[in-house]
């Protein structure tokens, strides 16, 4: 700004010596409330201004116009700064002829591309010179409702600089400590995927980030040239941890099943920080009124300490040792609620100068505590699995060992059961053979006494059929199953043959050619059939074939291939005349064929020649 001419002020210098760390201005301003002032009238009128001191407000957003007259006496770099204020305007100007007015901007929702190079938002840099008044002129504004606060003081620049750096060095090591405790919770949730620890994680996460907010990096890292917007955050980021705690609480708990009206009341404490953050939201966006929206979190924040401290009281009976390290936690925090509720409503923003700290430091410890109980938790339940797992082994064991022993009784029973089945089976099997044998010796006693050929052969057919039936049953083994029963074909049919040849030798002698594998075997359940084929087929050669054949011979070949067996009976008779073709013995013959799913063709070929295809038995 241009030089300008100034009248001496008549307030009393403010001395600012080397020896000096920092000096409060507070108590040496003067005072003038109004927006319609410029620099210049207020310089040239400082008739205008009152002490601080006896100063009452008229509104808390107007614009108020600090004054003070400084001198140091030697050449000096010092900071100018302050805390709350939204807007702060500096103008400082030498008490000589042609001075040059020096301007500069800060201020809480001050953007950064309005700031001059080496100042903030809550400092200025100035230069004074040896023994030269400066009148300093701060306009300030303070548009969020509370009474402003205005805690100017003016330090040496190394000296601010030291302080500020171990301030930072004190609040990174805060940081960090809460950046490792909520790294650390997400690795815990992420390799046992227990659920509390993720609302434990939000409840670190929305404190670490308040206070982040609060020492205004999330402004400067995310929205530094819209500072308004970036402070409408700051509660939020406190109601997301509340929500994380909450949470935390009711499952960690398991309140749904210890006392189904609490978990109802925590879901409504739950859903009720939801609207609060949103009308607080809405209040500080519109009207920017943040003394407004806090003094309605501290309100409500009355009903959620209620739900905080009735909870606990309530199920302490039902908590364990593990769960009872979270009412721990929950009780630090519940002390210093309301510690800060009280003091803010006694100080308002002044509070906010410890906050920080004080919220960093206990929000960690509450971490810890609930850390603590989770862990423990986790640990409790592993025994208590491990636990499980040994009774739900001796319990399997046990089990096993009822149902070794029932397996072995029901052994001994089926054995038992096995032995009385042979029993009766060896008996029945012994019944058949009897019967079979008297059935055999009647007919054989009967046969001397035929009293022609045709009863002769009669008696002959009958006991062929019977003898096959003899020699099928001698084959079985009654120790086997059903499935299991096989008899040896070759020796199956030699027998047939041989016995056939002792029936009808005093007729006449035919030569048998037997071509069967010896380790060919049939099964029981087509052995009957085929017997009694092989006996008619016999016996109708023995009875028509061989009236006028010198050399009679049989020939019976029996093969098995793609699961087929393939018989042809032959003989050298004089062959199957047309009028014969619908014997008894062939009706006999074909039905038993169709009974074991088979077929058959006959054929005059030098003899007569059947030709049979049945499956075999799998």
């Amino acid at each position: 700004m241009g030089g300008i001419s100034l009248k001496l002020a008549a307030q009393p210098l403010v001395s600012f010596g080397p020896n000096q760390t920092a000096l409060n201005l507070k108590p040496y301003f003067y005072v003038v409330e109004g927006h319609n002032y410029t620099p210049k009238t207020l310089l040239d009128q400082p008739q205008l201004f009152i002490p601080l001191s006896v100063f009452k407000y008229k509104r808390p957003d107007d614009t108020f116009w600090l004054k003070t007259t400084l001198i140091t006496k030697q050449h000096t770099h010092a900071i100018i700064s302050f805390r709350h204020l939204t807007h702060a305007e500096l103008y400082l100007v030498a008490n000589n002829s042609n001075a040059q007015m020096v301007y500069q901007k800060a201020g809480a929702f001050r953007p950064i591309n309005e700031i001059n190079k080496g100042d903030n938002r809550f400092h200025f840099s100035i230069a004074l010179l040896p023994n030269i008044p400066y009148t300093l002129l701060i306009k300030s504004t303070h548009i969020k409702k509370y009474k402003p606060i205005f805690d100017f003081e003016i330090s040496h620049q190394n000296n601010f600089i030291v302080k500020e750096h171990q301030s930072e060095l004190l609040d990174l090591w805060l940081q960090g400590a809460s950046g490792l405790l909520i790294l650390y919770v997400f690795l815990s949730w992420f390799s046992t995927r227990y659920r509390p620890f993720l609302w434990l994680m939000l409840f670190a996460l929305g404190f670490h980030f308040y206070d982040i907010a609060l020492n205004r990096y999330f402004i400067d890292w995310f929205l530094p040239n819209s500072p308004q917007y970036g402070w409408l955050f700051v509660q939020h980021f406190l109601h997301l941890g509340l929500i994380g705690l909450f949470l935390l609480l009711i499952d960690s708990w398991k309140i749904k099943d210890k006392n189904i009206k609490l978990y109802h009341y925590g879901k409504l404490v739950v859903a009720s920080i939801v609207i609060i953050a949103i009308i607080s939201f809405l209040i500080n966006f519109f009207s920017t009124n943040y003394r407004l929206s806090t003094q309605i979190n501290i309100f409500f924040s009355l009903v959620f300490l209620a739900y905080a401290i009735s909870t606990p009281l309530i199920l302490w009976r039902k908590l364990d040792k593990q769960e009872r390290y979270l009412a721990y936690g929950l009780g630090l925090y519940v002390t210093a609620t309301i510690f800060f509720n009280i003091t803010i409503s006694l100080w308002g923003e002044q509070l906010y100068l410890i906050t920080p700290i004080a919220t960093k430091i206990i929000s960690i410890c509450v971490v810890l505590l609930f850390l603590m109980g989770l862990n423990a938790r986790l640990r409790q339940n592993e025994k208590d699995k491990m636990r499980y797992l040994n009774e739900l082994n001796l319990l399997q064991k046990h089990q096993n060992e009822i149902l070794e022993e029932s397996v072995a009784l029901r052994t001994v029973e089926l054995e038992q059961r096995n032995q009385r089945i042979e029993t009766l089976m060896n008996e029945l099997n012994h019944r058949v053979k009897n019967n079979l044998q008297l059935l055999y010796s009647l007919n054989s006693l009967q046969l001397p006494n035929a009293s022609d050929v045709a009863t002769s052969h009669l008696i002959k057919d009958n006991i062929a059929r019977i003898k096959a039936m003899m020699l099928v049953n001698e084959g079985l083994n009654p120790n086997q199953t059903t499935e299991e029963k096989k008899i040896s074909l070759y020796e199956f049919i030699t027998e047939i043959t041989t016995h056939s040849k002792k029936m009808f030798q005093s007729e006449r002698t035919v030569e048998f050619k037997i071509d069967i594998k010896k380790q060919l075997t049939l099964d029981s359940r087509i052995g009957l059939s085929l017997g009694i084929i092989i006996s008619e087929l016999i016996t109708n050669s023995y009875k028509h074939a061989f009236s006028s054949q010198p050399l009679p011979h049989i020939t019976i070949s029996i093969s098995l291939s793609d699961a087929t067996w393939h018989m042809r009976y032959a003989d050298n008779g004089i062959g199957m005349k047309v009028n014969k073709s619908h014997s008894l013995g062939l009706s006999l013959i074909s039905d038993l064929t169709r009974q074991l799913k088979g077929t058959f063709e006959v054929m005059n070929d030098n003899g007569l020649v059947y030709l049979f295809n049945f499956p075999s038995v799998s």
